[in-house]
Parts: structure tokens; sequence; C-alpha cells
């Protein structure tokens, strides 16, 4: 028989394993604004907005093509490994939520796509972890390489 520590030890590996697959996904918290959603007090976020967008921590690319077009393809890529928690890539304006493999953390996904007044679209994203206190970077990884496969998605 095991000892009762190894028991406690075991039980409290399997409720970190359940608890994050049974949080929900309300939209009503989480379907944030990227372009003034607050910065988390913690450094799990990652948040990419046209020039002078505040706290962005990098600046958004432009596209020659409408926010349409560009929210079109935004949501095949993201869709690939990630959820629709609010809003729609046709309304200009959504949130989708990713969990990590092991333990399933969710981490939202706040994307605005927005036509310019000189032509063209750019974005604004907002990524961030839900439980934690640090992601070990993964925000910002995913937004990078979602962006990029955008861009050469995009003629």
């Amino acid at each position: 028989m095991l000892p009762v520590f190894a028991l406690v030890v075991l039980a409290l590996f399997a409720a970190a394993l359940v608890y994050p697959r049974t949080l929900s996904h309300d939209a009503d918290v989480w379907h944030a604004d990227p372009l003034t959603a607050p910065k988390p007090s913690t450094p799990n976020s990652y948040r990419v907005g046209p020039p002078g967008t505040e706290s962005a921590d990098d600046v958004a690319p432009v596209f020659s093509q409408d926010a349409t077009t560009v929210g079109s393809a935004f949501d095949a890529i993201a869709t690939e490994t990630a959820e629709i928690v609010g809003g729609s890539s046709e309304d200009g304006w959504v949130t989708y939520v990713e969990t990590s493999t092991l333990f399933g953390f969710p981490d939202y996904v706040s994307v605005r796509f927005i036509d310019l007044d000189e032509g063209g679209s750019t974005i604004a994203i907002f990524s961030r972890a839900r439980l934690g206190q640090s992601d070990l970077g993964v925000n910002k990884k995913r937004v990078t390489a979602w962006v990029t496969e955008l861009q050469a998605a995009l003629p």
C-alpha cells in the first residue's frame, strides 16, 4: 500500500490534469478587445497592434488585402488548433481558446481585423494565459507563428 503522502501527491497531480479541462470559456469574460484590454499583472501575455497601440509588445504587419479577407485567412489558421470562444472573423473581432497538450491550460487569443483609411488592413492580437504566472513564452511563439503563417498565406 502506498504511503499517505504518495496518495496525496497522486491525487493533486490528477486534480491538476482535470481542473483546467473543466473550466468554462465564458465569452463575456474572455472575448476582450485586443486594442483596449488591460495588460495582466502577470507576465504571461503577448500583444501586437497597429503603431501607437498602448501596451503592445510588437507592431502588427500591414496587409494589402481588406480586413474581411485577412480575417478569413487568419481564422483558417487559428482554427486548426484553437476553438472560437466569441465573435467571428466576419464581424472583425474574434476570440479563440487554445489549450496546452499535457495539462490543458487555456490561453485566450483575441484578434481584431482593421481596415486602414489608406487601403489595406492590419490586425491587433492579444494572447494571454488564464492560469499561472509564466507562460514560458508560449503566447509570443503562438502569435508570431500565426502572423508568419498569415503573411505566407496572403499573396
